[in-house]
C-alpha cells in the first residue's frame, strides 16, 4: 500500500493496480486489510493470464510488470506503448528456493523443468521490452545485457525518517566495548527458505567457543515450534530470545537500531530481501551465508561479512572473530547506515519512478520523430 501510494505521488498520471485474485493467505509478516474504496489508486482484480485483462482498462502510458508475465512486453508493443519488468529471483535463486522446500522427487524434477523453460521465455519478453528494473544483484547480473535501460535497486521499507543516527550507533558500540556482550537478531519469516533452522547450530558453535552473546529471533512462521524445541535440546535459553512477530515500523525498526549489534544471516539462497537493507538502514551491519544477493550486496555496498553456504560452523568463528575486533564491528555500522541513506524507501521509488520517467519520454519522442 505504501509503495502503490508513492507510485501515485511520483508519476504524473492516473497509477492502477492489476493483480490477481487468491483465496491462499501469504505468509507475510505484515499483512494488512485494506478498504479499497479508500485506496489512491485504482485497482482491478482480473486474471493476468496471456492477454485476459487486456481489455480490463484503457491503454495505459507505460506498463510495469513482474516478470513472470511473460506475454506482457509482447501485448504492450502490439498496443504501442514501452514496457518495463521488474525482477527479482534468477534462475538460480528459484531452484535453490526449490531444493529448500524440499518437494518430491517426481515434483522436484518437474518444477527444475518448468524453471528452465520459464527462464528461457523471461529473456525472450525482456528483449522485446523497453527497460528492467532488477532487485538486487543477481538478476541485474543476468539481465542487464537483455534490454536497453536496466536498473538496479535494492529493495527496503525504510524511509529517511527511520534511518539510524551516528549517534545511536556511538552508543551501541561503547557498549559492546564495556560489557563485550555482542547482541545479535535475525528477523524475518521462521521458514526453510530464510534458513532459521541453522540458527541455533550457529548459537550452540558460538556458546563452545566462548563467545558472550545474545541472540534474538524476531518473526513468525511454520519453523518456530522447531526452533524452540531446539533451544531446549542444546541447552541456549539462557542465550537465545524468540521474540515473535514485531510490527515493523513501531517495533523492529526501533529495537534492531537500539539493542542490536549485528545481524545473522542464513539464508541458503539469493532472494534479495528487503531485510538487508533495512537492517543497514538501522546502522547494524551483516553476517552470513554467500547467496548470490547476500554477496553481491557485499560486494556492492563494501561492508558486510561473507562465509561459505550452509557451513554453520564457519559462521559462527566469524562472528566471534568480530567480536574479538570491536573497530571493525564499529567501521562496518557506519557504512552500512552510509549506504542505506542513499537508498532509502523515499529514494529507491523516486529512481524508480525516474528510470519510467525517461523510458515513456524516449517513447513518445521517438513517436514525434516518425
Amino acid at each position: 500500500m505504501e509503495g502503490m501510494s508513492l507510485y501515485k505521488e511520483y508519476w504524473k498520471g492516473p497509477v492502477t493496480l492489476l493483480c490477481e485474485p487468491s483465496d491462499r493467505v501469504s505468509d507475510n509478516l505484515d499483512n494488512c486489510e485494506v478498504d479499497l474504496s479508500r485506496a489512491p489508486f485504482q485497482l482491478i482484480s482480473t486474471t493476468l493470464r496471456r492477454n485476459s485483462h487486456r481489455t480490463a482498462f484503457s491503454p495505459p502510458s507505460l506498463m510495469l510488470a513482474a516478470i513472470q508475465f511473460t506475454h506482457c512486453s509482447q501485448w504492450a508493443r502490439s498496443m504501442g506503448i514501452p514496457c518495463v519488468y521488474v525482477t527479482e529471483y534468477s534462475l538460480r535463486t528459484r531452484l535453490e528456493i526449490m531444493r529448500e522446500e524440499r518437494p518430491p522427487v517426481v515434483r522436484r524434477a518437474w518444477r527444475s523443468w518448468y524453471e528452465r523453460r520459464l527462464e528461457i521465455a523471461q529473456r525472450k519478453a525482456l528483449a522485446l521490452a523497453d527497460g528492467v528494473q532488477c532487485n538486487g544483484v543477481p538478476t541485474y547480473r543476468d539481465y542487464q545485457s537483455l534490454t536497453r535501460r536496466p536498473m538496479l535497486f535494492f529493495d527496503t521499507r525504510v524511509e529517511e525518517s527511520q534511518l539510524a543516527t551516528p549517534a545511536k550507533i556511538h552508543h551501541r558500540w561503547t557498549r559492546f566495548a564495556r560489557d563485550g556482550k555482542l547482541r545479535l537478531v535475525f528477523s524475518g519469516r521462521l521458514n526453510r527458505m530464510k534458513g532459521v533452522q541453522q540458527l541455533p547450530v550457529v548459537a550452540a558453535h558460538l556458546k563452545r567457543l566462548g563467545v558472550r552473546f545474545e541472540l534474538f529471533i524476531c518473526g513468525d512462521g511454520e519453523l518456530m515450534p522447531d526452533l524452540r524445541a531446539s533451544v531446549a535440546q542444546l541447552g541456549l535459553s539462557d542465550c537465545v530470545t524468540l521474540r515473535g512477530a514485531l510490527e515493523f515500523k513501531s517495533e523492529l525498526v526501533p529495537f534492531v537500531t537500539g539493542e542490536t549489534d549485528l545481524f545473522v544471516c542464513c539464508h541458503p539462497q539469493g532472494d534479495p530481501s528487503c531485510t538487508y537493507l533495512e537492517t543497514m538502514g538501522c546502522g547494524v551491519p551483516l553476517v552470513g551465508y554467500s547467496n548470490e544477493a547476500f554477496q553481491g550486496l557485499s560486494e556492492t555496498s563494501g561492508t558486510g561479512w561473507v562465509t561459505p553456504m550452509n557451513r554453520p560452523r564457519e559462521l559462527a568463528e566469524r562472528i566471534a572473530s568480530i567480536a574479538r575486533d570491536a573497530e571493525a564491528l564499529l567501521l562496518a555500522s557506519r557504512r552500512s547506515l552510509e549506504f542505506a541513506r542513499e537508498h532509502t524507501f523515499e529514494k529507491t521509488f523516486r529512481r524508480r519512478i525516474d528510470h519510467l520517467d525517461q523510458i515513456a519520454e524516449f517513447r513518445q519522442n521517438r513517436l514525434k520523430m516518425v
